[in-house]
Parts: structure tokens; sequence; C-alpha cells
């Protein structure tokens, strides 16, 4: 790998009694031209596992920075500084990591950063991969076909609750005596953009933005009902459903259900 503009900074050791030892290593690399912000990126090693590792590097490399960091020529980071005439948007800035492992066979990393197109928005994702064989988890794989079912359908109870409760809000919001104009169409448009949401996604399987392993639940996210140019709309966002893994247990494949026992 080439690696011009990159320093290794920061070393930490993440493991359980009994687990793959992970070391984490902060990739850093300077932004040469204004404003010279200073990037990081995560960089994983294992114990005696260096095909491991070198999975899981490469695929974070490409999928979040879309960089192969086999070929990359100069700093994989490079991609997100823009250019020096400025003639294109920087797409990424204020970009963070932290990395955990939840469990003794799994790891997560959360990535966030402001990205940017027709304007800028904060986002936040997770990569949680196997640390058995390095592969990445994907939501779908987690659970048998029936689980899958019975899991889905919670999760969109639970979202339908969360906008159902956001649509009583803005009614009473309505009749507040005094709001102008402008106050009560925001409050209309907002109150349209809910009710289709609910009408689009009825029958459907739950649109599932994210999802990170903690402790003792995982964590899963359902996407917001906004887009990006109606955002401002939305207070209600993201809608997070924490699933103790006591419940889960029986609804995932027997590979998963061994990732998570402790």
């Amino acid at each position: 790998m080439v690696r011009h503009w990159l320093t290794l900074t920061m070393t930490l050791v993440l493991a359980h009694a009994a687990a793959q030892s992970v070391v984490v290593d902060t990739i850093s690399a300077m932004q040469p031209w204004p404003p010279h912000e200073l990037f990081t990126f995560p960089h994983f090693s294992t114990l005696g596992q260096a095909l491991l590792a070198e999975r899981i590097n490469r695929d974070i490399c490409i999928d979040f920075l879309e960089v192969d960091p086999d070929t990359a020529n100069g700093s994989i980071l490079q991609v997100a500084w823009g250019d020096s005439a400025h003639t294109w948007i920087q797409p990424l800035s204020s970009l963070s990591w932290t990395a955990a492992q939840p469990m003794p066979k799994a790891l997560s990393i959360a990535i966030s950063a402001e990205g940017c197109g027709a304007y800028c928005e904060w986002f936040t994702t997770h990569y949680n991969y196997d640390l058995r064989d390095g592969h990445r988890l994907s939501f779908d794989s987690l659970f048998t076909e029936d689980g899958r079912i019975t899991v889905e359908d919670t999760l969109r109870k639970h979202w339908k609750t969360a906008v159902e409760a956001q649509i009583q809000v803005i009614q009473d919001s309505l009749q507040v005596v005094g709001l102008s104009l402008d106050e009560r169409a925001g409050w209309e448009d907002a109150l349209d953009m809910y009710r289709q949401c609910l009408l689009e996604r009825e029958d459907r399987s739950p649109y599932v933005s994210d999802f990170e392993p903690l402790g003792r639940e995982l964590r899963v996210s359902i996407d917001r009902c906004s887009a990006h140019v109606n955002r401002n709309l939305d207070d209600l966002g993201e809608v997070n459903v924490d699933l103790p893994y006591e419940w889960l247990v029986p609804y995932l494949r027997p590979e998963v259900g061994s990732l998570i026992r402790k």
C-alpha cells in the first residue's frame, strides 16, 4: 500500500477475555491546502491473523472512502480533501471514528463526518465485523427466514408508534393560538410528510439504515421520513430500536447466535 502523507499514531488494543485481540492504529493525514484539516482513519491488526485484518481494512476503505488501499496513489484520505483550487466541494469534513469490541468475536466501528452535496449534513455509519473470518455483517444476514419476519414486524410496530406520536405532536402544535402563517405552513408540510411516509411504508419491510451491536442489545436505526431537501421538516429523524439479545436469540441464524455468546 502506498501511504504518502500518512503517519500512524495512538495504538488501542481492544480485547475481551478469550477473545480475538484487535489492535487499532490511527492513520493521520493533513490536508495539504487550507484549511489544513487533520483527518484520521482507523487501521486494524489482529494477532497472528494478518489476512483477517487486511480484509477488514480493505473493506472499510473501499466502502467508506471509495479508495482501494492496495492501489491508492497517495493518501487514502485525499478523497475527502477536495482540491487546492476548490473546483469541487470538499465531500467530507470533521471526520471522526470510534472502535469497540462489544462482544469477544465482533468488532464495531462508528464513523462520523459531515458530508456535503447540495448542502452539508452530519451522519454516522457503523461497520460491524465478525472477527472469526473478518467479514462485514449485514442486517439481513443475521436472521433465519422466520426470524426475520418476526424481527421486522417488531421494528415496524416501534417505528409506526414513533411516527404516529410525532404526528400527534404536530396536530397539537397546529391548535396553538397565534401561529404565524409561516409557522402553520411549516407544521402542515411536516404533517403531510409523516402521513405520506406512513402510507408509503405500509406493508413494507422496515427501512433499516444502520445497526450497532451493544453489550446487551442490538440497536437498530430505521431511516427517517425526510429526504435531503426537506430535512428541516423532520424533528423525529431516525428511530432507534434496542432489541435485547435475550429476545433476539431464537430468531438469529446459529452462526450469529454463537457470535454474541460471551
